[in-house]
């Protein structure tokens, strides 16, 4: 379910154990927002996906680029109290017209809740910062590399295919999501059969992964098309 900061402030948080040490929601955010702070980076939109009881969240920040207009740069991140998922932070892209996510394993971070982890998580929060700028111009290369490449359906069909049957990055019901958009696009600037509107017909049907796939199925994909389209 969407949550907004304040329930998932407000849910208890475990004790710590000499075999789990737990990271609370509140941290990762304060963290993050102190160093974006420091780089004098504005978050333009903020969002959270939680279990009922706020246990369990996937949650993502989007901050706006001043000379880029149809991508924002992105921080994501996972995070339980009930040993459900290991804590994770990533960097990626937004694209601003659709809200879907470009994430690369590039820049991550994934460490089970145990010994150290509050503070090696602050740090790879202030490392992942510093190099953000960087990594999106990255990924605004690659999204352009992407934008020239024509497919045809069969193309998209073939590469799909694989995504669902060899690769396993999609389920069925995504699977139904990715055919709709292709038939019937949600935006218009995803009309054109190209290897761009092949990626966000795919990041749209991400949105309906289960939290505790989220990051893995985005950052799978965009290894995915890397590898596929050798992009640099």
């Amino acid at each position: 379910m969407n949550a907004t900061r304040d329930f998932l402030f407000n849910v208890a948080i475990p004790a710590r154990t000499d075999s789990y040490s737990p990271v609370s929601h509140r941290n990762i955010l304060n963290a993050t927002y102190e160093q974006l702070d420091r780089h004098n980076l504005v978050v333009e939109k903020e969002g959270f996906n939680s279990n009922r009881i706020g246990t369990g969240v996937i949650g993502y920040l989007d901050i706006k680029h001043p000379d880029v207009d149809n991508l924002g740069m992105r921080l994501a991140f996972r995070n339980s109290y009930d040993k459900s998922m290991s804590v994770a932070f990533v960097a990626g892209a937004n694209v601003w017209i659709c809200e879907n996510g470009a994430i690369s394993g590039e820049i991550q971070y994934v460490r089970k809740h145990t010994g150290s982890v509050v503070q090696e998580l602050n740090s790879k929060i202030i490392n992942t910062i510093n190099q953000l700028d960087e990594h999106f111009q990255k990924i605004i290369r690659q999204s352009e590399q992407l934008h020239n490449i024509e497919m045809s359906k069969e193309q998209y069909a073939e590469l799909i295919g694989r995504l669902f049957i060899i690769d396993k990055v999609v389920i069925p019901t995504q699977l139904n999501i990715i055919s709709r958009e292709i038939d019937e696009p949600s935006f218009e600037d995803f009309r054109d059969m190209n290897a761009w509107s092949l990626y966000n017909h795919v990041t749209y049907s991400l949105k309906e992964s289960h939290p505790t796939t989220y990051l893995q199925q985005h950052t799978e994909f965009h290894s995915f098309m890397e590898r596929e389209f050798q992009l640099i």
